[in-house]
């Protein structure tokens, strides 16, 4: 399978993880869109900050960076989200790894496309809230001022607002995961899924 099995997948995770959220304990009206600006601006902060532009920093630029995504997105229900069916058919053990694997993937797909994201302006437009869940719509302006709009699906986690999924221009990167890994499981097997997978680990 060649790099391309993720092509689509690569645009979505390089905008939406400039854009994260970050947990919280107050769970009232307008308090999702408080922790996205929150997380976007903790996530730029490392991006822009001088001392760690220089090639010898970017180790622990990167580092940082994992670290703090690690912190916002919900693995765990974004991997049972991506497999659907699937994930009710795996044991525990597989369910670990599958997370492990998914999240890595996430992380070596935008990791080296994020770095270039500084100057986007970010207009935030709508927050929703139905008990446990929440969504804040977003739009990036580009530098060449193109409008990008960014939908967040958040849920409460013993009191902290996670992401689950992102939407961009309508396209949920959920989705869009749960369509590829289907078809590769449909012309092969699950267990052809983690190969593929723990062989883009071991590439790094």
């Amino acid at each position: 399978m060649s790099h391309a099995y993720f092509r689509r997948s690569v645009f979505l995770v390089a905008v939406i993880t400039i854009f994260l959220t970050i947990s919280t304990r107050a769970m009232g009206a307008g308090e999702a869109t408080k922790q996205v600006k929150i997380g976007i601006e903790a996530v730029l902060d490392i991006l822009r900050d001088p001392d760690l532009k220089d090639e010898e920093r970017k180790s622990q630029r990167r580092v940082m960076l994992r670290e703090a995504i690690q912190k916002q997105f919900d693995f765990t229900e974004m991997s049972k989200r991506s497999l659907a069916r699937q994930w009710k058919k795996r044991s525990d053990e597989e369910k670990i790894e599958f997370i492990d694997l998914f999240s890595g993937l996430m992380e070596r797909n935008y990791i080296g496309k994020i770095e270039v994201y500084t100057d986007e302006k970010i207009k935030y437009t709508k927050e929703e809230i139905d008990e446990e869940f929440a969504t804040v719509k977003t739009i990036i302006v580009t530098r060449d001022k193109q409008e990008i709009p960014i939908t967040y699906s958040l849920h409460n986690v013993k009191d902290k607002w996670r992401v689950y999924d992102v939407k961009v221009k309508g396209v949920s990167l959920i989705n869009t995961y749960r369509q590829q890994f289907r078809s590769v499981i449909r012309k092969s097997s699950y267990g052809g899924l983690v190969k593929i997978l723990r062989r883009k680990k071991a590439e790094g």
